[in-house]
Parts: structure tokens; sequence; C-alpha cells
């Protein structure tokens, strides 16, 4: 009897050894990237972990638990070592050999001798690139396809919604760079532009955005700092809904505006300067946001934003929070139509929750854009055209 206890106090204790602690790289780490060990993950939840590994395959990673930002397991057999050579020049090695990817195509290779790549952590996510960074390595949600992977794009814009960004977590005690900073902001109100959006038509269905400004501030007044301003294109003219990336394709939905000299998304701090504030460009960023119910307060809906960005001074700024979202949308022919003299309608986000009737005599539906006799109604809660007797959705379908 007390060698079967003590084969199985073995047993335990062997397999207590071989459990490690892996924590989420959330900053540069202070001493170099040079001999860590690290995990490539992609965070399917708060909670749960695809943990890569090291194979090029369909369904190519374990599952694992997320407890606090970090991961605990016997998973030797996955670990990435990195090697520094110079200045953002690595080399990561795995059990299969050194990884990179062939030129031009999406791949994972190995092989005896280093490739070299590129690092960046983003706050929520580490950039691995190579191959003069137009291959990125992502995990494919798709669920016939499930991987890790090395995924090209010549323009180094990875728009597919599927495509996902990973982390690295760290084995061991790394000290890193506190280069994530939280904003303090408390008012939130977006403003819709159908004169810039882009509908369906009878050919194509589909293929629709809105073009969408988002302020953030600590306060309605807009001389308040910080401030943040986003651009992007949100999927709906009711909704805001959905997950938003600078490196995303300009022109197509969910695409977040921080292109290289855009003024349209930017972060207005304070500072020691006589104004008492300064103002920086976004470089990257990513932006999800879930609703969560209606507000108590008019003209908004409760959403839940998280958001982080790098700045053109290259600090990490995050938002992580419910907010209420004021909304305002706007029909408008910007060719007659000064942006100061655009007929706003109050909206609260959903369909059948407009709160303001306003009457005009221009649209940016194209089927009534030339109308002189055209009127904006509300019915049923629905907001739609009236011209010459005919209904139409804001969309420019007739409605019988």
């Amino acid at each position: 009897m007390r060698k079967f206890i003590y084969l199985t106090f073995a047993l335990c204790a062997t397999f207590s050894l071989s459990a490690a602690t892996y924590t989420k790289l959330e900053g540069k780490p202070t001493n170099g990237w040079n001999g860590l060990k690290v995990l490539a993950v992609y965070e399917s939840s708060e909670t749960k972990a695809y943990v890569w590994n090291v194979s090029d395959a369909s369904k190519n990673y374990v599952t694992a638990t997320i407890t606090n930002n970090k991961i605990e397991g016997d998973l030797a057999d996955y670990e990435i070592t990195i090697s520094e050579e110079g200045s953002n020049r690595y080399y990561l090695k795995t059990a299969e050999g050194y990884i990179g990817c062939d030129a031009k195509k999406n791949s994972i290779t190995f092989t005896s001798g280093g490739k070299e790549c590129t690092l960046t952590v983003n706050g929520s996510y580490t950039i691995l690139e190579t191959n003069t960074n137009t291959c990125r390595f992502l995990f494919n949600t798709q669920a016939s396809t499930n991987r890790f992977r090395f995924f090209y794009d010549k323009d180094k814009k990875w728009n597919d919604a599927d495509f996902k960004n990973i982390c690295f977590y760290v084995l061991g005690d790394v000290e890193q760079e506190e280069n994530k900073n939280k904003l303090d902001l408390q008012y939130a109100h977006v403003e819709m532009y159908a004169c810039e959006s882009k509908f369906p038509t009878q050919s194509n269905p589909y293929d629709q955005y809105f073009m969408t400004f988002m302020f953030l501030a600590q306060e309605e007044d807009d001389e308040a700092v910080p401030q943040v301003g986003l651009e992007f294109l949100a999927p709906t003219q009711y909704s805001i809904e959905g997950t938003y990336r600078s490196d995303y394709t300009p022109g197509q939905k969910y695409f977040l505006n921080c292109q290289a000299g855009s003024k349209h998304s930017y972060y207005i701090f304070p500072n020691n300067s006589a104004q008492g504030w300064g103002q920086a460009s976004l470089e990257l960023a990513e932006m999800k946001i879930t609703k969560v119910g209606k507000s108590t307060e008019p003209n908004a809906y409760v959403y839940h934003i998280k958001l982080v960005f790098t700045d053109s001074n290259k600090k990490i700024w995050t938002l992580d929070k419910d907010m209420n979202v004021y909304a305002w949308w706007f029909d408008c022919n910007r060719q007659t139509d000064p942006i100061s003299n655009m007929d706003p309608v109050a909206f609260a986000l959903e369909s059948g929750n407009h709160t303001t009737q306003t009457e005009g005599s221009t649209t940016a539906i194209s089927s009534v854009q030339s109308a002189t006799n055209c009127q904006k109604i509300i019915r049923d809660g629905n907001l739609f055209i009236l011209r010459d007797g005919k209904t139409y959705t804001v969309t420019g379908q007739e409605v019988h």
C-alpha cells in the first residue's frame, strides 16, 4: 500500500515539475529579446488560448487556459527561442528549426539557418513579420482552415477579418517596459456621414459601409483633454459594433483610418506646453465595440469600447470600459452642403429609434440626389425619403 502511495506521489511530483508558467508580453522586454522563450498564442477569449504547436498544418494548436494574463502547463515542446542580432533583427527557433516564410506566399518554413524577422509589441498583441515585413504571423479563424501561419500581403495591409493578431507569452520573470497608458475618458459620440458613405446597389447588395467619426474625451467640451478622434468605416447606418483595425485595407468595412500623414485620426494629450496640450497622430490602432444596451440618456446607447493604439510618440494607450455613446446621422450632398450646414438626424444607433424629424432638399442617395422636392420622414420609427409621392429607404431602394 505504501509503495502505491509513493508511486502516486512521484507521478504527481513529476507532473508538477514539468508544468511551467508563461506571462503575456505587453511591453518591450527591458533587457532585450535575446534568449527569451515564448509561446505564440491566439486569445480566443479572455480565458481560452490557442497555443501554436510549431507545425504548419490545419488546426496547428493546442488549447490552454488564461488566468490573469498567465498560462500554465507542460508546453516546453511549443516554445520559441529568440536570438537578437541587431536593431529589430531577430531569429526565432523552434523544435522544428528556425521559422520564416517563403516570399509572396502564405506559409511557415523551417530551416537550419535563421530567417531574419522583426518584432513589435503593441500592448494587446505582438507583431511578428518577415520578408521585408510583407509576411505577418497571424491566426486564421476560418473554421475550415483554423491555423497559425505567416500570411503574405504585398501592401502590408491584412484586411481579412478572419486574420487575428497573436500574442507572445514569455517563460519566466521578464521585466517589461511599462509603455501602456490607460485613458481616463468619459464622453463619446459618433457622427455618420451619408454623403461619404457607400450604399448597396442591386448588382452589389453587400458591399456597403458608413463613414463614421468617433470623438472620445473626458467631457463633452471640445477643449477637454485628453481627446481621441477616430475615423472608421461602420458596417451599416445603425450599427457601430465590430472590430476595427488600421491594418485593414482602406475603403473596406471595419477599416480604422491611421494612414501615414492622415489627420483623420488623432490624439490630443496634456503636456507642459503653454497651451496645456499637445497633438499626435495615430500610427497603429485596434478597436472592438460591443453593444451593452439602451442608455437612460436620450439619443444614446451603452457600448463597451476596447481600444489600443500607438501614437506618433511611440506611446501605447488603452481604453477598456462601458460608455454612453451619443450619435448623429448626417444626410448631405458635399458639393452643395458645407460641413457647418449639414442637417443632423439624432438617432439611437438602432433601426426604429430615430428621435428627430427633419426636412431638406439634399440627400446623398443617388436616386433622389438631384431632386428639389424631397422630404425626410420618420415612419414607424424608421427614416425614409419621400419624393414625388414615392417612398425610399436611405439606401435608395423604393418602398412599396
